[in-house]
């Protein structure tokens, strides 16, 4: 019981300090601005400053959201004269990859060890169609380690959570 009672004062506590850094989810400013009706904890640029992490995490018991957002018509079709290569969609790939791994360490050093990895969002703009994505997003990518959705998607999928730290 005193166990339990010290792990509830270290998470309120927590999130407490994770709580002043909720924001509005929206996608990057450059193609326009898409924006979400819900808030997470903007972590890159917000919480941490570190480089090659996610966009923006939440949490919710001992279970960790992270959400990277990308605008795959820019990302891949305007960054690539012609069709990108295979090892240049593997690069990209391979980032927002690695950008979840190293979120999901410095989490563990900075907010809380026991916080598991629960739920990761990779977040298209709306205007993506699926067959674009179906279309380069790389073989070994379809095993991957989040999920896919659009951004006006992202909030019926975080709701459902009734202890998130950035609940409205």
């Amino acid at each position: 019981m005193l166990m339990r009672i010290y792990f509830y004062q270290n998470y309120i506590k927590a999130m407490n300090n994770l709580s002043q850094h909720c924001e509005t989810i929206q996608q990057a400013k450059n193609n326009g601005i898409e924006f979400a009706s819900c808030g997470a904890i903007k972590f890159d640029g917000g919480f941490t400053n570190v480089d090659n992490v996610v966009d923006y995490i939440d949490v919710f018991e001992i279970g960790l959201i992270m959400i990277e957002m990308k605008d795959l018509q820019l990302k891949v079709l305007n960054n690539f004269k012609g069709k990108p290569s295979r090892q240049e969609l593997k690069n990209i790939f391979k980032n927002i990859k690695g950008k979840f791994e190293n979120s999901y360490e410095l989490v563990k050093e900075k907010i809380d060890p026991d916080l598991i990895e629960t739920l990761n969002y990779l977040v298209w703009k709306n205007n993506t169609e699926a067959a674009l994505m179906d279309r380069y997003l790389p073989v070994e990518f379809k095993d991957k380690p989040y999920k896919i959705c659009k951004t006006n998607e992202i909030c019926s999928k975080l709701n459902g959570l009734n202890t998130r730290s950035c609940q409205e």
